[in-house]
């Protein structure tokens, strides 16, 4: 009883605190069409429309929808071309880069051209050549402006995949079918690692910058002289990229008919790897993985895209400084300070950019998602913004969550996170 009274005490809180923060129209309500993105309703929330401290009373940077023929007329055949011919802002290596450099340095090698040799050993699988080489999964590759969609095959390359077997503990009563899920309850997945390749053109716009913004931006925080000139178009950055998991054939999202889910996952080592349990993260993946799983066990095919953005891209650092802000507090943990102290240690509150997110599904061809295994409001919006169809949304059920993570979570729900519960509470109301 007196945890039953605990947990409504919550919800209640919950509820009145969303309402106070999101006065005027929901955020969850008010996403946009399959074309235009709009913005937040509270600046500094989220990577789309940061504003730095102390700026409040500035317009938010609008992100721009995914323009499927790009104004510019630097498309993605142009930064293939430009990789191939080695005309680019940054250095091949991405934040391996530096390590790279010693490496060549007591190998005595060259690095820079001994990347662009292929070998038959590291050989095409098969499911994901098919499905990018199909012009069907090729229509919606003019909004990519993250990489190369044609890094698999690129010298030197920038796409690889291969299969592999995931060991999962928590995934070992999934159902044995000998294809997918083996007898040994190892999940068999196809994952394709992708590196980026900025199309400095197209990226601009999206995320409410002009070009010239944009390149004095990236040039600060990394100092190379090639993002000043103009002729030089694409940028490798020294961050992480994505990999792609996928359960069951890929090459079915060709067949429009195919079920599919999705989960998009930013990076959490601490819980992701450690098992850390003051937030959601590890306990949403795996809860993804099986979802997707089991969709391709029904025939469909699931795909969980992990991003390197730890702590929202603003690293661990300042993450563990704001664990200790969020601790050490008067009052204790609570979810309406959650956001402030990392803008008050950081500046800004998330630096991922969701818009920039979904360039791997539209290269895979998606265009429709059956079940988004997400409560996060910017990634929802910045999906549907790339012209992809979300047809059902999956909160992460009570039974994953500590009350460790309430925090964390409560708070992403005020801010405007998808909640089955509180949208179930907020219709009875009416």
């Amino acid at each position: 009883l007196a945890q039953g009274i605990s947990q409504l005490s919550r919800k209640l809180l919950l509820s009145r605190w969303a309402s106070e923060r999101m006065s005027g129209p929901s955020r969850r309500t008010n996403f946009l069409s399959n074309h235009v993105l709009a913005g937040c309703a509270d600046p500094g929330a989220c990577g789309a429309c940061n504003s730095p401290r102390g700026a409040r009373g500035s317009s938010p940077l609008l992100p721009l929808a995914c323009a499927n023929d790009p104004a510019t007329g630097y498309r993605w055949k142009d930064v293939h071309e430009d990789l191939e011919a080695g005309n680019y802002a940054g250095v091949y290596g991405w934040d391996h880069a530096a390590y790279w450099g010693i490496s060549e340095a007591k190998a005595g090698v060259d690095l820079k051209e001994w990347y662009k040799t292929r070998t038959e050993a590291e050989f095409y699988l098969p499911e994901f050549k098919e499905l990018v080489d199909d012009p069907k999964t090729q229509r919606d590759w003019d909004r990519i402006a993250t990489f190369d969609p044609m890094g698999m095959v690129a010298h030197p390359p920038t796409i690889a995949a291969c299969k592999a077997k995931l060991d999962i503990p928590e995934l070992k009563d999934l159902r044995v079918d000998g294809e997918i899920v083996l007898p040994s309850s190892e999940i068999v997945t196809s994952k394709c690692a992708i590196s980026y390749a900025w199309n400095l053109p197209l990226l601009a716009p999206r995320l409410g910058l002009s070009e010239d913004e944009l390149r004095q931006a990236l040039h600060k925080f990394s100092k190379d002289p090639d993002l000043l000139n103009p002729k030089v178009k694409t940028f490798l950055p020294a961050v992480g990229g994505c990999t792609i998991y996928t359960f069951g054939d890929a090459r079915k999202l060709r067949d429009e008919q195919t079920e599919v889910t999705v989960r998009v996952h930013d990076e959490c080592i601490g819980s992701d790897v450690f098992g850390s349990d003051i937030c959601s993260c590890r306990p949403y993946l795996i809860f993804a993985i099986r979802e997707a799983v089991e969709c391709a066990q029904r025939g469909g095919v699931g795909v969980v895209i992990y991003f390197r953005k730890e702590g929202r891209s603003l690293g661990e650092v300042i993450k563990f400084r704001v664990y200790n802000a969020r601790i050490n507090q008067e009052g204790g943990d609570r979810p309406e300070m959650y956001f402030h102290h990392t803008e008050a240690i950081a500046g800004i509150r998330d630096a991922r950019f969701q818009t920039m997110m979904p360039d791997a599904l539209n290269w895979m061809g998606i265009r429709r998602i059956d079940c988004l295994c997400s409560m996060s409001n910017e990634k929802y919006e910045a999906i549907v913004g790339a012209g992809i169809k979300v047809m059902k949304r999956i909160d992460l059920p009570e039974n994953y969550i500590k009350d460790s993570m309430r925090v964390e979570l409560d708070a992403k729900i005020a801010s405007g996170y998808h909640s089955d519960a509180l949208e179930k509470e907020e219709k009875n109301k009416k």
